[in-house]
């Protein structure tokens, strides 16, 4: 099947989904490298949302950024709440940029 979904850019991108393999697994297959090499960095995340009106909204979870080997903790203090999925989905419905910062245990 052939999914399109919007970045907050409203930027078109077109990706085959298919399920295959032993054990199955959901696989991008065309399109994919196009958008990974124009828009990620190594440990970036993918998040597909699917707003109200059922359109197929992507964005990206940038990886964390590390300054001489720590995270920047005050950053993350400060944007820890923004993270919950109302805020990401109100981000898109309102095309608004949104961040999620992931702190590992």
């Amino acid at each position: 099947q052939e999914l399109v979904a919007k970045d907050l850019h409203g930027t078109e991108w077109r990706f085959r989904h298919i399920y295959r393999g032993q054990p199955h697994r959901h696989l991008l297959t065309t399109g994919w490298s196009a958008f990974v090499n124009k828009k990620l960095v190594s440990r970036d995340a993918v998040l597909f949302l699917r707003g109200d009106n059922g359109e197929l909204r992507l964005g990206v979870r940038r990886a964390a950024q590390l300054k001489n080997g720590s995270a920047f903790p005050a950053l993350y203090n400060q944007c820890s709440n923004l993270g919950s999925l109302p805020n990401v989905a109100h981000a898109v419905a309102t095309k608004s940029v949104f961040h999620i910062y992931y702190n590992p245990r």
